[in-house]
């Protein structure tokens, strides 16, 4: 009984242990399944972590983008600023250059004091003008000026250049390119230096050396008394206004005579759409309309001509009324 007892608390003990593994083998398999949960947990937390990082890297990118388009745009408009005040500013530039060259050029354009108008007056009643009819052909007004600066001091110097046809015409046909003056005007400081270089030089040839260009060639000169620079320039300036009013009316003439042909075009189209019209409806009359002219007889005093066309003679009447006046 005894060794019966035993072995069946061997087997109880055999069977408890045989229990007591799978529940052991329960609890850790239960504990591997806690730790596989808690690993997954982790790896989860790191998945949404690293896609936290990278969504929270996306939005700074966007972030830095953003900002640096804004910086962009910033200096954008502060160049574009920039540059309209450099603009605004190069404009203040000018119109302060012009002004001062306005304020200069009033403080050189002083009033003159009366003891100085009487001094220019004086000065201006001193001066003689030269008037020269042919000039040297090619000759420039500095040569004619240090020809002329022989007999006194010279203040103004102007002279006419040809015609531009017919330096067009000569440049063409292999003539001299150089500048041709036609006429010219001189006006010396002393009046006294005018009279005696007009006394000398007109008529004569200039001279100096003879291999010169100008030695052989011919000067005209008059001196023009109680004529002074003022008178020519009030000339040239008559001749200017009377040219100009010329031309204005020339204008005036061709725009009239412009307004009138358009005038008659849209008249004759006016016309000739109605025409068209009239025809189409048939109120048009097919036969032209005749015009007939009042016309005077035709009359000849020639002796050969038709006694038709001879002037009939005058009446009785009249020839007694005109016997009793005459």
């Amino acid at each position: 009984m005894s060794k019966n007892t035993k072995v069946q608390d061997i087997l109880s003990a055999g069977s408890e242990s045989d229990n007591e593994e799978p529940q052991v083998r329960k609890t850790s398999k239960l504990a591997d399944d806690s730790d596989d949960d808690f690993q997954s947990d982790d790896e989860e937390e790191q998945v949404f972590q690293t896609k936290k990082k990278v969504i929270s890297s996306r939005f700074d990118d966007d972030a830095e983008s953003d900002d640096e388009s804004e910086k962009e745009d910033a200096d954008d408009k502060n160049e574009e600023s920039e540059d309209d005040e450099d603009v605004f500013f190069g404009k203040l530039d000018e119109t302060s250059a012009m002004v001062s060259e306005e304020k200069s050029r009033s403080k050189k354009l002083k009033r003159l004091t009366p003891e100085q108008l009487a001094k220019e007056q004086k000065k201006i009643k001193k001066t003689g003008v030269c008037y020269l009819s042919s000039i040297p052909p090619y000759m420039k007004p500095v040569k004619l000026r240090s020809v002329l600066s022989r007999f006194g001091k010279l203040d103004r110097v102007f002279l006419k250049p040809e015609d531009p046809s017919a330096y067009l015409k000569r440049v063409k046909y292999g003539g001299n390119k150089k500048k041709k003056y036609t006429e010219g005007w001189v006006e010396f400081v002393n009046k006294k230096d005018a009279k005696l270089c007009a006394q000398t030089m007109n008529g004569n040839i200039l001279g100096g050396k003879k291999s010169s260009y100008y030695h052989d060639d011919v000067i005209n000169i008059k001196y023009l008394s109680g004529f002074k620079w003022f008178d020519l320039t009030q000339q040239i300036a008559k001749e200017n206004e009377i040219r100009q009013s010329k031309l204005a009316l020339e204008v005036s003439q061709q725009a009239k005579l412009n307004k009138t042909f358009v005038n008659n075009v849209e008249k004759s189209k006016y016309i000739t759409k109605k025409r068209k019209a009239n025809e189409a409806e048939g109120k048009e009359d097919k036969k032209a309309a005749k015009r007939t002219f009042d016309q005077r007889d035709v009359t000849s005093t020639r002796a050969d001509a038709d006694l038709a066309f001879k002037k009939a003679k005058n009446s009785d009447d009249l020839q007694n009324i005109l016997s009793k006046v005459f």
